[in-house]
This record gives C-alpha cells, structure tokens and sequence, in this order.
C-alpha cells in the first residue's frame, strides 16, 4: 500500500468516525431538548367519535359505552395527518394505552406510519420518543 493509499484509509476511518460522534450528539441533544423542554401530549376522553379538527399534542381517547376503542392524535412529524390506533384487542393491529399516574398516557407497541411522512416513535407519559434510524 502506497502512502497515498494509506492516508486515503486514514481520512475515510475519520469521516466515518465523525459521523458517527454526530449522530450521537444530535441523539443526546433531542433527548435533552424532550426531556426538559418539550411539552408533554394531553390525554382527552371523547365519547363515541372524535371532533372534527384534532388539535396539536393532545390524545384523544374514543370511548363508547365505557371501552376504550381507538386512540388517535396528529402526526408530531408535522406533516398534519391524523394517527388512528386501534385500542380493541380482538382486531390487528392493536395497541395498548396506559394512564400513568400524573394523568399522561403511554402506547404499546410503537407508532409507525409506513406510508407517507414515515415517522416512527413511541409515546411514553405524554412524551414522543422518536426510533433512532439504526
């Protein structure tokens, strides 16, 4: 290996190096933004249908002679489509909502819209915790 080649190694082990210390950071600094300064989701009870405008960081919870059926909420992509889950368990797919006890709510499993913004999270006391592209 010519020392030409041998720093074109160098420089290539760098870059990826710096990439990934990059990616890293900006994790860190989402999460420390959520954390500490993104405000949480509010969870709202609505019964038999939703309202015809969602608003921003609210869950809506439909709830029809005291079940709960679906969940729904804007995309926090932005992009400014409406995310149903379905809540009841004998129909796929189905989630899982948990009201924690400072009156958030939490889904199991994750969010994922395949088609369109593509956005990928989970919502945890009221908080959106965006999948890492790993």
């Amino acid at each position: 290996m010519s020392w030409l080649g041998a720093l074109w190694s160098a420089a290539d082990k760098a870059r990826k190096f710096a990439t990934e210390a990059c990616k890293r950071l900006r994790n860190l600094s989402y999460d420390f933004y959520d954390r500490y300064f993104r405000r949480r989701y509010h969870t709202l009870v609505v019964e038999e249908s939703l309202p015809a405008r969602l608003k921003r960081r609210y869950l809506y919870v439909v709830q029809e002679d005291g079940f709960e059926e679906q969940a729904a909420m804007m995309c926090p992509c932005g992009c400014g489509r409406v995310l149903h889950m379905n809540l009841l368990p004998d129909q796929r797919p189905c989630w899982r909502l948990t009201t924690n006890a400072n009156g958030t709510a939490s889904l199991h499993p994750s969010v994922w819209r395949q088609k369109d913004c593509g956005s990928h999270f989970w919502l945890r006391e009221g908080r959106v915790i965006w999948c890492s592209d790993v």
